[in-house]
């Protein structure tokens, strides 16, 4: 029998995950966050770290409330923290320290009567900061009673009405300031709706990339150039045609990744433009054949980093996803103009973030099987920097994914894995689990994944594919717009078959299917159209494309692109692509998790195919999360987690692990 320990519920608690990697300004000291679930008070624990060159990594902080942050110099950083609370819920007020590297407390800096979401520094004492403004709010220095009755109205003049975790969000944009800490000054430099989604500083300017509208979103973006000298504002790139996702200075030109949505819609990989001073206009130099970003699927590590940086020699560096694994690329201008792209260094496994040295890239990844660390790749070499989670990996049994792609009955290859269970015995009968990414355009690997860890550790058999739909195998395989429940149910299908089939240890009458987002889609799918399965979990689901589109966040533009269609020029369509239709074949007893601060895929959407399900007699359950949003299982409070993952894991004990009755 194996001594190691099993994986709990409650043993993501322990994992420690490196964030916000960044070097200091003479590229020899790394400094990043270490973000760790503090179980005894609800939230999550933020601490500052650095690490020197060729010396092991030291703590910096140890507040647990130390967040963003930026180096002001080699041997000084200033960081926000929460360590002073908020008088009430009226008050706007971020507070700013600095510490020094070598020793000393952290010291408060300046408070800004603002909730800044993010800042750079500009020059010693000038920085340019977010700050969330709500246009139809009553002004800060307002009576305060007036504000507080205010409160309990909400104004809505524009789509989306909502954004997820944020409550109601119209008339909220992120602005741009410019922020004096000498005179405690602030000066507005974008638009009342203009949205700031980021900034890259140089000597001489902002970068500014974000979108203006008014009623209703716009899908494609602008970039706005401001020159510090000058302080003047222009439109580099205007909202037309692109849907944008950086924007940097590199090698003296301003470099964008971006795509035009042709052919395959909003989820179509971004290339890499020029932006052309003759034509005024960008220029696209480099066809890109895969994502550029980080897509990968764990419920372990809290990353706030970048994905794409510019080295002072003007190297660009991207996250590049290839199949499951990911890996870092490069794109260097040549003489001529056009860009060297090479792969700067392969990876099995995650990559989360990345950050530029001198001669080196510093990146948080996770290994095949592994938790988030610190690498360092380096003269063709990579080093782990870091070991926050060995200790842990030691002494607790991990299942191995093992690789079982299938060729399905349309010749397409399909990768799936599988989690033998703790003291397997290939002479006794299990129960398995389905487990079906969210997305669609995302990605399973091999990488650490706690909630199937805990299953297999109770000895269930769990796996998971990458069916039609999913990221990383090229623009055709994941173009699932129009096809919904239709491949990729087939595809699950039949990996269900191929795993079946391997292992015959598996009881068939004890099969279970969970997943979240488009994951419940498909599990409200399943529950219509299959009762193979003994229980199905579905969280954060959607059921009815038709009043999704007028209730989600993302309703007008994600639904109308995947569906091909709107509740006006194919309300038949949408219905048939939505699990609700079908939900009188229901026979599945099913799970239902929601969060009532879900405006992704919103809380009506589990209470239809709940209703639904009940109303056709079928066993059913629903456990509603207050103050949680889409991203519950990722980053929810951690009771909240551990509530979530024993609901799921109750609801499957008490159908799988007992005879199945026809």
């Amino acid at each position: 029998m194996n001594q190691l320990k099993p994986i709990l519920i409650e043993d993501f608690n322990e994992i420690k995950s490196p964030s916000s990697l960044k070097y200091s300004p003479d590229e020899k000291t790394l400094a990043f966050t270490i973000v760790q679930p503090d179980k005894e008070n609800n939230k999550y624990s933020k601490n500052l770290w650095i690490m020197e060159e060729n010396k092991e990594a030291v703590q910096l902080t140890s507040s647990g409330k130390d967040g963003d942050f930026i180096w002001e110099d080699e041997q000084t950083i200033l960081f926000v923290s929460e360590r002073s609370e908020k008088k009430d819920d009226l008050e706007e007020k971020t507070t700013f320290y600095r510490i020094n590297i070598h020793g000393g407390e952290a010291k408060q800096a300046f408070s800004v009567s603002r909730s800044v979401s993010f800042f750079k520094k500009l020059s010693d004492g000038l920085y340019c900061m977010g700050i969330e403004e709500n246009r139809n709010s009553l002004p800060l220095d307002a009576d305060e009673k007036l504000r507080k009755e205010e409160k309990d109205y909400h104004v809505i003049d524009e789509v989306p009405v909502w954004g997820n975790g944020r409550g109601f969000i119209a008339g909220v944009r992120t602005c741009l300031y410019l922020y004096e800490e000498k005179t405690g000054t602030l000066k507005k430099l974008t638009a009342k709706n203009f949205d700031t989604a980021s900034v890259c500083v140089s000597d001489e300017a902002l970068l500014i990339l974000g979108k203006e509208w008014e009623n209703l979103i716009d899908q494609t973006d602008s970039v706005l150039l401001y020159d510090i000298k000058e302080k003047k504002l222009t439109t580099l790139v205007e909202q037309k045609n692109l849907m944008i996702s950086s924007a940097v200075f590199a090698d003296g030109k301003i470099v964008i990744t971006a795509t035009d949505g042709k052919p395959y819609g909003e989820g179509q990989y971004h290339d890499i433009y020029e932006y052309d001073e003759t034509l005024k206009k960008p220029v696209k130099k480099v066809q890109v054949d895969c994502l550029l970003g980080v897509d990968i699927m764990t419920d372990c590590q809290y990353s706030h980093g970048e994905s794409l940086v510019v080295a002072k020699d003007g190297t660009i560096y991207a996250i590049a996803q290839h199949g499951y694994k990911d890996g870092i690329i490069s794109y260097k201008r040549e003489a001529d103009g056009s860009y060297e792209e090479n792969e700067a260094c392969a990876w099995n496994g995650l990559v989360c973030e990345i950050a530029s040295g001198k001669g080196k890239l510093s990146f948080a990844a996770m290994k095949a099987n592994g938790f988030c660390e610190i690498y360092e790749y380096k003269d063709g070499t990579v080093t782990k920097k870091t070991s926050f989670n060995d200790a842990y990996t030691e002494t607790h049994f991990i299942s191995k994914a093992k690789h079982m792609p299938f060729v399905n009955k349309d010749g397409v290859t399909i990768d799936g894995w599988v989690l033998e269970p703790k003291d397997y015995d290939p002479s006794k009968s299990y129960p398995g689990v389905l487990e079906i990414h969210g997305g669609p355009r995302c990605t399973y690997g091999e990488v650490f994944f706690h909630e199937m860890q805990v299953w297999a550790s109770k000895g269930w058999f769990v796996f998971f594919c990458n069916p039609r739909g999913s990221e990383g195998y090229g623009e055709a395989f994941a173009d699932l717009r129009g096809k919904y429940g239709t491949i990729d149910y087939e595809d699950l299908m039949e990996f269900t078959d191929h795993v079946l089939a391997a292992y015959p240890q598996i009881d068939i009458a004890k099969i279970g299917a969970a997943g979240g987002s488009y994951g419940g889609f498909m599990c409200n799918w399943i529950e219509g159209h299959t009762d193979r399965f003994a229980a199905i979990a579905s969280q954060r689901s959607v059921s009815n494309w038709v009043s999704d589109f007028g209730c989600s966040e993302i309703g007008v533009t994600f639904d109308q692109n995947e569906i091909l269609a709107t509740p006006w020029n194919g309300m038949e369509k949408m219905w048939d692509c939505s699990p609700l239709k079908y939900a009188y074949n229901a026979k599945t007893p099913i799970l239902f998790i929601h969060s009532m601060n879900d405006y992704n895929c919103t809380l009506d959407q589990g209470i239809q195919m709940f209703t639904a399900v009940k109303f056709y007699g079928v066993p059913a359950r629903m456990c509603l999360f207050e103050g949680e949003n889409h991203g519950l299982s990722r980053n929810g409070k951690p009771l909240h987690r551990m509530r979530r993952l024993k609901e799921m894991t109750d609801w499957f004990e008490k159908y799988l692990t007992k005879e199945r009755k026809n």
